[in-house]
């Protein structure tokens, strides 16, 4: 079928931006850390049943122990720290303005794999770095009203900040650890080296009580699975495009979900939606494009 790698990639978008929606009406009925224990618990049985179909073994015990060791490290950064960042951004200035700021996620590893891995950049990526930042900025900088200025605290814009450069890093470290490696696999390892991480701080802070009450909560849980289901699935389909098409084009479509999630804000959950938001998206977006080129 023709433009079926552009049409998984747009089914990637669609996916993300439906999973940070999720994760924020999740985290703002509950904490953000237990959001992020059970979300993680998902993803590994997910993950596990995936595996199995797909090369017959449920958890990662073939991988190496440097394949642990560096996973290990990116999922504490990207997955434990990173996320939880990210989780509390999202209530305080919602998913739509953390996914536009996460547009910037890609420029950051750019930078780090030049910094790091000894990988170019050239002067159009450069260039596209300034673009997407320009459109954040232009969503970020004089909000016109009060209510703009409580959205848009100080301290959320700090949070996702660093929760960008979290990601980035750990993406950075994924990179190096998933060499020669399953990529699903690769992905369960910092799953449960971050659950182990979160385990013994739950265990230290005396916090387990919190997680069993939201697991109470039906309402969170139907919502963390559709957000871990959506995210996973997201992960799936990128795969499968990058498989069948042009890895510039498909990296660029699954960069849109900072384009899609507004409609859906819009149309589902009724949010309000600022013009230059649109406009920011997509200039972010088009700074997305051309660093791909």
């Amino acid at each position: 079928m023709q433009y079926l790698g552009e049409i998984f990639a747009l089914v990637t978008s669609l996916g993300w931006a439906l999973s940070s929606l999720f994760f924020e009406k999740a985290s703002r009925r509950a904490d953000s850390i237990s959001v992020n224990v059970i979300r993680l618990v998902i993803g590994i049985v997910f993950l596990g049943i995936f595996t199995f179909m797909d090369r017959g073994a449920v958890l990662p015990l073939d991988a190496t122990p440097q394949n642990w060791k560096i996973l290990g490290i990116s999922g504490l950064i990207g997955l434990f720290l990173g996320d939880q960042f990210l989780y509390e951004a999202y209530v305080m200035i919602g998913a739509r303005i953390c996914m536009l700021f996460m547009t910037m996620t890609p420029l950051v590893v750019g930078v780090f794999g030049y910094l790091f891995l000894g990988e170019a950049l050239t002067l159009i990526q450069i260039a596209a770095m300034l673009i997407t930042c320009s459109g954040v900025l232009l969503v970020v900088i004089n909000p016109k009203n009060k209510n703009d200025e409580k959205k848009l605290s100080s301290k959320g814009i700090l949070f996702i900040c660093v929760a960008i450069i979290l990601e980035a890093t750990g993406i950075v470290f994924t990179k190096m650890g998933s060499m020669g490696y399953d990529p699903s696999s690769s992905t369960q390892i910092r799953m449960i080296c971050a659950l182990g991480v979160f385990v013994i701080f739950l265990t230290y802070k005396r916090l387990w009580k919190k997680v069993f009450n939201v697991l109470e909560d039906r309402k969170v849980i139907l919502l963390i699975i559709g957000g871990t289901i959506t995210a996973t699935a997201g992960i799936t389909f990128l795969v499968a495009a990058l498989n069948l098409g042009n890895a510039g084009i498909i990296s660029t479509i699954s960069s849109t979900s900072p384009i899609l999630i507004i409609p859906i804000s819009y149309l589902i959950f009724k949010e309000k939606i600022r013009i230059k938001e649109i406009i920011g998206a997509c200039i972010s977006v088009f700074g997305i494009a051309l660093f791909f080129l």
